[in-house]
């Protein structure tokens, strides 16, 4: 099976702390009154291993505090979803629907905190910094504080808008793959958010209820394991 790199949550702030640095603040002031988001995603991710890159582009939808909806149309479709407890990986091509229980604070899920989880303070769970990264002369460089097995995440770097949204996230893997996101054409608080989060299982899919999924990297999951 395919991996499908996904992010797990999106976007709601916590209240702004002073030992963070500017580009921090800067984040939970643009996202202090959203309630709920829309926006275009274009992820890549490179293997390690193989120096094979899977390019993916989709929509994502989300609404405070966990309810989530990440669809992917290139270059297979297959979404994920948050309701209530349970996530939700659907694979249409391979006719399949995979259900696992959902828990915000499960290992490696501190990464919410830069998009909505609720697990905590920016700070409290990475040690967070500032410094140049490519050509952008400001990004957010987080490194987890929790270092158990399940939370395998190297680093993380956030580059934010003019808007203060999230515009480019990287992170490294331990293993050494890597993901790299671009987001575009946010949606603040859009009337249609429900029909954007709605999960659509098709007809005759097959469901497979599966224990929780191991966290290879606090935004997603690795579809070559069985569940």
């Amino acid at each position: 099976m395919k991996r499908l790199g996904v992010l797990l949550s999106f976007l709601a702030a916590s209240p702004a702390r002073a030992d963070l640095p500017p580009e921090a603040l800067r984040l939970e002031a643009a996202l202090d009154r959203v309630e709920a988001l829309r926006a275009e995603v274009h992820q890549v991710r490179s293997i390690f291993l193989s120096g094979e890159e899977i390019e993916s582009r989709g929509r994502l939808a989300f609404r405070r505090p966990h309810a989530f909806r990440l669809a992917f149309d290139t270059p297979d479709p297959q979404e994920l979803v948050i309701a209530g407890d349970s996530l939700w990986v659907v694979l249409p091509e391979e006719n399949q629907a995979q259900r696992y229980a959902y828990a915000p604070d499960a290992p490696g899920n501190e990464v919410f905190l830069l998009f909505g989880g609720g697990v905590g303070k920016l700070s409290d769970a990475f040690d967070v910094t500032q410094e140049p990264w490519l050509d952008h002369p400001a990004a957010l460089l987080l490194r987890p504080k929790r270092t158990e097995e399940g939370n395998p995440i190297e680093e993380i770097r956030l580059v934010l808008g003019k808007d203060g949204l999230p515009a480019r996230l990287f992170y490294r893997e331990a293993g050494g793959d890597t993901v790299a996101l671009r987001f575009t054409g946010f949606e603040k608080n859009p009337k249609d958010i429900e029909e954007s989060l709605a999960l659509r299982l098709p007809e005759g899919i097959e469901v497979i209820d599966g224990t929780p999924p191991r966290l290879h990297d606090g935004m997603g999951m690795d579809d070559d394991e069985e569940p």
